[in-house]
């Protein structure tokens, strides 16, 4: 590439300066032609995190807020202190493989209609992580807690290990590592801060998909590592009623029949 295209990295951080260190590790280690702006957007942790940074990684842009925001309005705060051409989404908990970058660049490259692409998702023992799901209709999720994959016209709600690996277009990919062309970010809208921890990227997605042309790409070509929940998982009993709330939110917005 004659003039490098530059992407933001843009990572909302809560408490895990060890996995937020190798997260940035893996970022400067990406093979490829770019420019990397890296953004973290550290939510009032209490291990050091933000000094840490700011002493290991100088050259990363470290903003520090007064209390924890929640992932939707961080990741907010980051894009729109922000400048790539393209926007990469990025948890803390993630670990990209050195042509990672390179691979989903490649595939929004060779997609026009593809606004956004994720790479596939691994645990830290190698295990395949499900990371792609439809949306969460009624009917999805019943199906889901029954275990039947499909009826009729209806599919669960997870996308199987073997739809991974088959499809090149996807609904919802966990935003836990996503590339987004900054016109498509621009098109959709910023994530709905009404959905602080959960449902924000299913919601993003969503709307992705209702009032854009754009798609969303899973890329075969592009792997990470993801240690799954462990900022949320701190959240305890939380977790489960932060859950609900977003999927009852989620419904709200999107489902309900609006009165006029």
């Amino acid at each position: 590439m004659k003039n490098p295209v530059r992407v933001s990295f843009i990572i909302p951080n809560w408490n895990h300066k060890q996995l937020l260190h190798e997260c940035i590790t893996s970022i400067k280690a990406l093979t490829g032609d770019f420019e990397k702006e890296i953004i973290v957007i550290d939510n009032a942790s209490e291990d050091g995190s933000a000094a840490f940074v700011k002493d290991a990684h100088p050259d990363v842009i470290c903003h520090c807020s007064q209390s924890n925001v929640g992932y939707a309005m961080a990741t907010n705060l980051g894009v729109s202190l922000s400048g790539g051409q393209m926007i990469f989404l990025l948890n803390n908990d993630v670990r990209l493989f050195p042509d990672c970058l390179q691979g989903l660049y490649n595939c929004l490259k060779d997609n026009q209609r593809a606004g956004a692409a994720a790479p596939l998702l691994y645990y830290p023992d190698g295990g395949f992580q499900i990371s792609c799901r439809r949306f969460p209709s009624p009917a999805a999720l019943i199906l889901e807690q029954f275990g039947v994959l499909r009826l009729g016209r209806f599919r669960k709600w997870k996308l199987t290990q073997e739809e991974h690996h088959c499809l090149c277009e996807v609904p919802q990919p966990m935003a836990s590592a996503l590339l987004i062309k900054r016109e498509c970010w621009d098109e959709v809208g910023a994530l709905d801060e009404g959905f602080p921890i959960f449902f924000n990227d299913v919601d993003w997605c969503y709307r992705l998909y209702k009032d854009t042309k754009f798609t969303i790409a899973l890329c075969h070509a592009a792997r990470a590592i993801h240690h799954e929940g462990v900022s949320v998982n701190r959240l305890g009993f939380r977790k489960k009623i932060n859950f609900y709330k977003g999927l009852f939110d989620f419904y709200k917005k999107h489902y309900l029949i609006k009165q006029n």
